[in-house]
């Protein structure tokens, strides 16, 4: 029998604070020691799930760039709102993947098992971004079967102006992206935002792309 969602909602609803371990057992049927015994804790067991969260995240961002229309502005925006919804879907994974310091001791074990894959997935992401930019640039839609294994990382990484403008875009939607998973707490109940939020974020979008054209080297 499922339990009550009173005692049991998964960590993207409830977030990592209200997270309840002896509810996913008793819904999976297993007993509460299995996740001792697999995970160490209840911390091994959200930065392990963490982890699994940010890679499927990735992939899921460039699934979204491949299905997009051909052309390098299509692309990059197609980047941009998949890294908007992707936020709202994943809510609460937000709060461990973007403010670790809300539990150092799941920081540490994210860090300690999976630290340097995690970082490796958040370089392809930004090389990723970094070639769509460069395609804006240019004028030109790319192929570039990039992985974790096997990305031009000095290339994309290291121009000072093109990591510039990846890091501003990177942030800004990153930004936008937080306040509407969560809905940003001192600004609910304000009416203008309530109804014009979507309008906005589109108008951020496009305020960017616009950015990233006029940022292009002369």
């Amino acid at each position: 029998q499922k339990p009550p969602v009173t005692e049991y909602c998964p960590l993207a609803i409830v977030g990592p604070a209200s997270f309840n371990t002896a509810g996913v057992c008793d819904t999976l049927g297993i007993s509460y020691p299995m996740v001792n015994y697999y995970f160490g804790n209840r911390d091994g067991l959200i930065a392990e799930a963490a982890h699994a969260t940010y890679v499927r995240y990735i992939a899921k961002l460039w699934a979204a760039v491949e299905d997009a229309p051909r052309t390098p502005i299509d692309r990059l925006r197609a980047w941009m709102q998949a890294h908007l919804r992707l936020n709202i879907e994943i809510r609460g994974w937000g709060a461990v993947l973007n403010y670790p310091r809300f539990s150092s001791s799941i920081e540490e074990i994210l860090d300690e098992r999976f630290g340097e894959d995690h970082r490796r997935n958040f370089e392809l992401n930004m090389a990723r971004l970094a070639r769509l930019i460069l395609d804006v640039w240019e004028g030109d839609v790319t192929d570039f079967p990039y992985d974790v294994d096997d990305f031009p990382r000095e290339a994309l990484l290291g121009s000072d102006a093109v990591l510039d403008i990846t890091a501003t875009i990177s942030w800004a939607t990153l930004g936008v992206a937080v306040w509407r998973s969560g809905r940003h707490t001192p600004s609910k109940g304000i009416t203008e935002l309530e109804r014009l939020a979507e309008r906005f974020v589109d108008a951020h979008t496009e305020n960017l792309i616009r950015l990233v054209i006029e940022s292009r080297p002369s």
